[in-house]
């Protein structure tokens, strides 16, 4: 047996795995989608019937739209912020750096339900916080989570505090590995901070910002506990975004054949995503 084969004999038993654990539901969503499903049970033959009857939905342009705003503001939001804090906080001295970074970093790492429901009961009308201070200040009461423009606002605002974390990670690490030679030279050439900058820093940092603005959009895009935690997809369909729209199509409907018809689009255009953050993990700058 040739070195070759024995190699390929190792990796039979993990891809067979993989295979089964990862392939298997994708093959078996693609087969599922092409059939009417009737409370679960796979009818007859239909093709493409469930793609255009999804794509025909007078609802769905509205979930695109609301998904597209929420996914593009919050990535926005996260980067802009994350960059500016990463740029402060490698400015710092090393203890008070990493006193900084542990504190941005707990919502990171703490479960996504508890960071919402935490968020939640803050802004939850009668009994949160943020009602609470505003009355102290005389102010007039705003529900919050019943506004259509506050529920999507306070839905960014979630993405944007729970994804913080990661985001300033990617930029610090991305900093760190620039040269000190080149802001020296910068600097004895007459560069001011802002030139510094845009000339130096921005484009050294230009493959780390690709690949977090990637993340944080796959992210975004396939987060299904914010919404169904903070807001439900409401008020009415005000936060109704394509992973509360799969849910509730599959689970609160029990339209199974558009649920997966459209869960298998999330997940080509996850593909795609996904090669994309491989090709520019290999990018040097």
């Amino acid at each position: 047996m040739t070195s070759r084969s024995t190699g390929l004999l190792y990796i039979v038993p993990a891809f067979s795995a993989l295979l089964l654990v990862l392939f298997s539901p994708v093959f078996y969503g693609v087969w599922f989608s092409l059939h009417h499903i009737r409370f679960g049970t796979v009818g007859n033959f239909v093709g493409l019937r469930n793609y255009s009857y999804l794509l025909t939905d007078p609802t769905f342009s509205g979930t695109i739209s609301r998904t597209v705003f929420h996914t593009s503001l919050s990535v926005i939001l996260t980067v802009a912020i994350s960059l500016a804090l990463a740029l402060w906080v490698h400015s710092l001295p090393p203890r008070r750096g990493f006193l900084v970074q542990m504190i941005v970093i707990i919502p990171w790492i703490t479960s996504t339900v508890v960071a919402t429901l935490l968020f939640k009961w803050v802004f939850v009308s009668d009994i949160g916080m943020a009602m609470s201070i505003l009355r102290m200040l005389n102010l007039p009461d705003i529900q919050f989570l019943n506004d259509p423009n506050s529920a999507m606002g306070l839905l960014i605002a979630v993405s944007v505090w729970k994804r913080l974390g990661y985001a300033l990670i990617i930029l610090l690490a991305g900093l760190k590995s620039i040269p000190e030679d080149y802001i020296e030279a910068a600097s004895l050439d007459g560069a001011g901070s802002w030139q510094t900058f845009q000339h130096i820093i921005l484009p050294l940092l230009k493959t780390p910002l690709l690949l977090v603005v990637i993340v944080l959009t796959l992210s975004n895009i396939n987060t299904v506990e914010s919404p169904l935690v903070l807001t439900g997809g409401g008020p009415g369909s005000a936060t109704r975004i394509l992973a509360i729209d799969v849910f509730d199509r599959a689970f609160v409907n029990y339209d199974l054949a558009s649920a997966t018809s459209l869960a298998l689009i999330m997940f080509l255009c996850n593909v795609l995503l996904v090669l994309a953050y491989v090709r520019l993990s290999k990018w040097k700058v």
